[in-house]
């Protein structure tokens, strides 16, 4: 509960997750979208907000579903911030790449995607990790721990570019709580820092996956034990997509057939089609699964409209349990993982996988999303500390976890705690992918 959650204990978490769990992890694959991400901090882009809103242009009253024009863009961003919810679009049209690409003067490229932002901090753990990288262009494997390794030529090799190979580039708006942009003589303020995300990238929003790795699947699974899911989020309603989550389906049921552990992360997911086969065809095959509260209450809507409005008016007792347990039954999963900014919930199914819930390992999840939050990457694994002027233990749900810890519908087990946050982040994007992934290889 709220008041024995010292920094201590997420300090000893920590090392719980690191010596006595990592030893025993075997490698883990990680795939589908690898990305690069550009960073572009918001509060110093003056240039390119001036271009974008230069002109007042009235802006939709409902999200986009795609980025086909600048206003396009402008709504998706304004959304964004006006609620501090995390939000991504893809971007459609050329025009709209071509103008950011011209007006953003300072991006700060990194890699992309929970395959190589996790691939990344968990290859400098000294895990083995073998990556899904769809296009591998010079500044894609720059980006990438060169321990990563890829499938190429029947074998596990280390990674390196491919020369024609493009850049698949996300453009990751990043904005600070009390950011203001002022636009159409009103004024938008962010309630909390997060970020918006334009991603204009072909292969990822066909959820492709390489031949190679298909074909060598037996390779693959002999060489790990657990695997992380994403990307299914990127795809529409416009490409093939049937036959995209049957392949995905495939490899992953490949892996398990193998022993392998499947989690899956989910994402925001706009597209209404997309976001029900997930929820009725994707789920299904994950051991595990992650999510926030958006991501939840867009799940849920496509099983539940009023529990989902519910939940995205507040975060209540009922509403999480019903919510979890809703999906929990829906998805056959043996667990879910659910993040929001300063609690965090496990709920597993009793007598299935992992039989009870586990403490420690959403406190190693929040002491590494910490530390990702306070320096932006995770690169010194041991040494770093959470005293920090800027890091404190949240305690707005402390009711909730009292409520949420050891509670039990009968089939399923609840575990709630309280979570470090950090003021005043260094950077947010990657965190849901670093607190599932931790929570999910924590668990063994």
């Amino acid at each position: 509960m709220t008041e024995n959650m010292s920094m201590e204990y997420f300090e000893r978490s920590k090392e719980y997750f690191l010596n006595d769990v990592l030893p025993k992890i075997k490698g883990v694959f990680l795939g589908f979208n690898t990305n690069i991400d550009a960073l572009v901090y918001l509060d110093i882009e003056h240039e390119f907000l001036k271009s974008l809103f230069k002109e007042c242009s009235k802006t939709e009253s409902k999200l986009p579903e795609a980025i086909r024009s600048l206003n396009d863009l402008r709504s998706g961003l304004l959304e964004s911030i006006s609620n501090g919810k995390a939000l991504e679009l893809i971007i459609e049209n050329e025009d709209v790449q071509r103008f950011i690409m011209n007006n953003v003067k300072a991006p700060e490229y990194r890699v992309g995607g929970p395959p190589g932002i996790v691939g990344n901090i968990l290859a400098r753990m000294g895990l083995d990790i073998i990556v899904h990288v769809p296009s591998r262009s010079k500044r894609q494997v720059e980006v990438l721990e060169k321990e990563i390794k890829i499938i190429e030529n029947g074998k596990i090799l280390p990674i390196r570019a491919r020369e024609q190979d493009k850049d698949l580039i996300h453009w990751i708006f990043e904005y600070n709580k009390g950011f203001s942009i002022k636009y159409c003589g009103k004024t938008i303020t962010a309630p909390r820092e997060n970020r918006f995300i334009a991603s204009f990238d072909d292969l990822n929003t066909r959820l492709y996956i390489e031949k190679e790795y298909i074909e060598n699947i037996n390779i693959i699974g002999e060489n790990i034990s657990h695997a992380i899911i994403s990307g299914h989020h990127l795809l529409t309603s416009k490409v093939d997509y049937k036959k995209a989550i049957e392949r995905s389906n495939d490899f992953i049921n490949g892996l398990k057939d193998l022993g392998v552990k499947i989690h899956i992360e989910a994402a925001y997911t706009q597209d209404k089609v997309i976001r029900d086969i997930i929820v009725k065809e994707v789920f299904c095959h994950a051991n595990s699964i992650g999510l926030n509260e958006v991501e939840l209450a867009l799940f849920i809507s496509t099983l539940d409209k009023e529990l989902s409005r519910a939940l995205t008016t507040e975060i209540s007792f009922e509403t999480l349990v019903d919510a979890l347990e809703l999906m929990m039954e829906k998805t056959g999963t043996d667990r879910i993982q659910f993040h929001t900014y300063g609690l965090y919930v496990e709920v597993v199914r009793r007598g299935g996988l992992y039989e009870k819930p586990c403490k420690k390992c959403l406190a190693a999840s929040s002491y590494f999303a910490t530390i990702k939050a306070l320096y932006g990457d995770i690169k010194d694994i041991k040494t770093p500390s959470l005293t920090h002027s800027r890091v404190k233990v949240y305690t707005r749900y402390k009711d909730l976890i009292k409520k949420l810890s050891g509670f039990s519908t009968g089939e399923l087990i609840f575990e709630a705690i309280p979570t470090i946050i950090v003021e005043d982040p260094k950077s947010t994007v990657g965190l849901g992918d670093t607190i599932s992934a931790i929570g999910f290889l924590c668990r063994g």
